[in-house]
């Protein structure tokens, strides 16, 4: 029996699937103070095993292509940390990760950036603060960082670095604190933070504005279609509550470097380049549309599967600070020298550089990469094809899960909502696994560095 026939077979029979990997049912995420969105990023995962940076080794890639940014970003804090006498008064130097998920992803970016203190300021304190959602696997946050969890599946293969060894064993003074408030509300002091770092999270919005009916996403909205200006103004609104937040919370002299993802002048986003034939938030609409079809879920589910964010252009990141969209690049580098400027401060904080930037899919590059290598070890290639699938499968399924689960009827049981999410990435796994090559998750972002005065 096929893999989709036992998905089906147990939602008849009522049998809740064995998914250890789900770490918590939609149900169980509350919304902060009311005035966020339950259910809209609940990690999918085995609690404390670090599934999420296992899973998504694009994103290590993605922060280590904004490495030279922050770093960049970090010798600017330290010379104004210099001119107010900031090491002589032992104040300590704070980094906050918004949206740190487990904390693997950005683990290399910092043992590189409290290096980077180090040669400045070899004695003073540094902490390193992680914000993220109340229903964070906060359990894999400190186990990663406390060297608990081995960091071999991603970093041997994105960083070059190897193992890295616990952070705090490694360097003296080094200090962990954590929240679990959301980044729509103060998380931090105000004027406490040296330096800010966001990786693919605040394209998040505080809730789902209005349902779109006929796509998941809204980078798939043309200007026409009537739910576009709601979601355009929903994320311009969201955007502005976040810098106004980090605004508080920097320090004079501070920077926030912030990698965002973003749809750029050629209509490309998360899952669709020009790389590869098909986009992958499209194939998630056609195979829950076709699951509708089917009588699989209702069509109320169907229009009521909307992510809540917004792939943001560069005109909608500059925007609060007055500034214009620049170039698109392919492949990025030297982000802060040829990256376009805002032209004004929105709450003190002014816009040093923002760039486009692309990161190619690491599972499609390998894929096609290794074909040469797999015909003169004459390995079976739709074997090949199956294996490649089921491993590039979990990095689209770590954030997108809950938002499918979410949106089945809460007249459903755990069990059964679990079955139907399942259904849809086994049914995408054996898309993709019939033709690789067409697949990929290519990362499209704005990197986007600000300075508080």
């Amino acid at each position: 029996m096929s893999a989709l026939a036992q998905c089906r077979s147990l939602i008849q029979k009522g049998v809740r699937m064995p998914m250890a990997r789900t770490v918590r049912s939609f149900t169980s995420s509350h919304a902060v103070r009311s005035e966020e969105q339950g259910g809209k990023h609940v990690p999918f995962g085995e609690l404390g095993s670090g599934y999420y940076s296992d899973n998504t080794k694009g994103c290590y890639d993605v922060i280590d292509n904004a490495t030279p940014m922050m770093l960049e970003a970090c010798s600017a804090v330290l010379d104004a940390r210099k001119q107010r006498g900031a090491a002589q008064n032992e104040e300590p130097f704070v980094i906050a990760d918004y949206g740190a998920a487990d904390a693997g992803t950005s683990l290399p970016m910092m043992h590189k950036l409290v290096e980077h203190i180090r040669k400045s300021e070899p004695n003073t304190h540094v902490v390193l603060s992680y914000e993220d959602q109340p229903m964070n696997d906060w359990t894999s946050v400190f186990r990663r960082l406390q060297g608990e969890i081995a960091s071999d599946p991603g970093l041997d293969v994105h960083t070059g670095m190897g193992s890295l060894p616990c952070i705090m064993d490694r360097f003296e003074g080094v200090t962990i604190a954590a929240t679990g408030v959301s980044f729509y509300k103060p998380c931090f002091p105000p004027k406490s933070i040296d330096l800010m770092f966001s990786a693919t999270a605040m394209h998040w919005f505080r809730k789902t504005p209005i349902a779109m009916k006929n796509v998941l996403h809204s980078a798939m909205l043309e200007k026409t279609d009537p739910e576009f200006k709601t979601y355009w103004n929903q994320a311009a609104e969201d955007w502005k509550v976040i810098l106004r937040e980090r605004a508080r919370e920097l320090k004079p002299g501070a920077r926030f470097g912030c990698v965002s993802f973003a749809k750029n002048e050629q209509g490309h986003f998360l899952g669709k380049s020009s790389h590869v034939k098909e986009s992958m938030h499209h194939q998630f609409r056609d195979i829950w549309a076709d699951m509708a079809s089917a009588g699989r879920i209702t069509k109320g589910e169907f229009e009521a599967t909307n992510f809540p964010n917004q792939y943001r252009c560069m005109e909608e990141y500059l925007a609060p600070f007055g500034g214009e969209g620049g170039k698109a690049q392919e492949v990025s580098a030297a982000i802060l020298q040829s990256g376009v400027k805002g032209k004004a401060a929105f709450e003190g904080m002014a816009v040093a550089a923002a760039s486009y930037g692309e990161v190619r899919c690491p599972y499609h590059v390998r894929w096609m990469s290794e074909k040469a290598l797999r015909q003169e070890k004459k390995v079976d290639e739709a074997q090949a094809a199956k294996e490649h699938a089921k491993r590039f499968v979990p990095t689209t399924r770590t954030w997108s899960n809950s938002t499918f689960e979410s949106a089945l009827d809460s007249s459903r049981s755990t069990g059964e909502r679990q079955a139907l999410a399942e259904e849809l990435f086994q049914t995408y796994e054996s898309r993709i696994a019939q033709s690789p090559q067409d697949h990929a998750m290519d990362y499209q972002h704005v990197y986007l560095v600000m300075h508080k005065a």
